[in-house]
């Protein structure tokens, strides 16, 4: 399981992110309601394009806008609050932490100038996004100057295209790859020997210029997902080929009470084959909402799902359809407690 320090990562980012973003203030999301159906959309989510195929199992993905992350994060409350116990709201609060653990790394390397210096995208735009252990950053790039400035900043090139190049970064064991439309970065994973940073952020460049399928041109399932699931805000998406998704997913240890670590709750998807879920942070509260899949309508467990989910929501939906079952929550107030 990913496991992060809430109080670390989002003291780093708060300062870190909104500098590199050059955002002055914390912008209000508009609200948003779910129509409570199960259909899919015509169009993909934006960062769609950058999910790269692999032999991931389980494949997860992680989003967040630029906007909702300044909206959620400052820096003076930080330290402040637990998560909620609610796994419908839960789980996106800990992607919004994990990509602004990931963004501090990223306004703390040795490329934080190259980044800032180079980084042509709208302040209300831009999207972090997280696949299977490497970042990246879509948005506007100066791609010369990124080139230029990685290289001054003390980066090795690892490989280039006419259109990519990938650099790392001998002190800190960082990988960037860059394009004119992605600035992605990874680090080795101590919890994970398997894990090539330097094949995480290609496979994400690769994607990225076209030179790779992204996956959901691979795999109608996983395409179905994204385009029903909701997208904007924070998005969580948990995918497996196989009928369920593994154990160590859905029984992961989660930490002590005294211990500020986070982890995500998947206790309430066993059976499942997949979960998208979403966040969209409100003027006076939130949105969330959790589409989750089975293999067939055997496993499914909608009884489960509204038992488990959104049980700090003001109000909920459940929506069941064939194989699919979908949880909405309204929330009112402070996300924490």
């Amino acid at each position: 399981m990913i496991e992060v320090n809430r109080r670390h990562a989002l003291s780093l980012a708060a300062g870190g992110m909104l500098a590199l973003a050059g955002c002055s203030e914390l912008p209000s999301s508009d609200d948003e309601e779910s129509d409570g159906g199960i259909e899919a959309d015509d169009e993909l989510p934006s960062y769609a394009s950058i999910l790269p195929t692999g032999d991931h199992s389980p494949y997860v993905y992680g989003a967040i806008d630029f906007e909702t992350m300044a909206t959620i994060i400052d820096e003076e409350d930080a330290a402040a609050g637990d998560e909620p116990d609610d796994p419908l709201i839960g789980n996106p609060i800990v992607v919004a932490v994990l990509n602004s653990s990931g963004f501090s790394h990223l306004a703390n390397s040795p490329g934080a100038t190259a980044y800032s210096d180079n980084d042509e995208t709208p302040t209300d735009e831009g999207t972090l996004v997280y696949a299977n252990g490497a970042f990246a950053v879509v948005g506007e790039y100066d791609y010369d100057g990124l080139y230029t400035d990685l290289e001054q900043a003390g980066y090795d090139l690892e490989s280039e295209s006419d259109s990519s190049a990938l650099f790392s970064d001998a002190e800190t064991d960082e990988i960037v790859g860059i394009t004119d439309g992605v600035y992605a970065f990874s680090y080795p994973n101590p919890n994970d020997d398997e894990y090539d940073a330097l094949e995480g952020v290609d496979r994400i460049v690769e994607t990225a210029t076209g030179d790779r399928e992204p996956k959901h041109e691979t795999d109608d399932d996983f395409e179905w997902l994204l385009r029903t699931g909701e997208s904007g805000g924070i998005t969580l998406g948990v995918y497996t080929d196989d009928e369920a998704l593994p154990a160590e997913t859905i029984d992961g240890e989660q930490p002590a009470e005294d211990e500020e670590s986070l982890e995500f709750e998947f206790g309430a998807f066993e059976d499942a084959s997949a979960v998208h879920q979403h966040l969209a942070v409100e003027s006076d509260g939130a949105h969330a909402s959790t589409l989750v899949t089975y293999a067939g309508e055997d496993s499914l467990d909608s009884e489960g799902l509204e038992s488990a989910l959104g049980t700090d929501a003001d109000s909920t939906e459940t929506t069941t359809d064939d194989t699919a079952v979908r949880v909405d929550g309204e929330y009112t107030g402070e996300l924490t407690d």
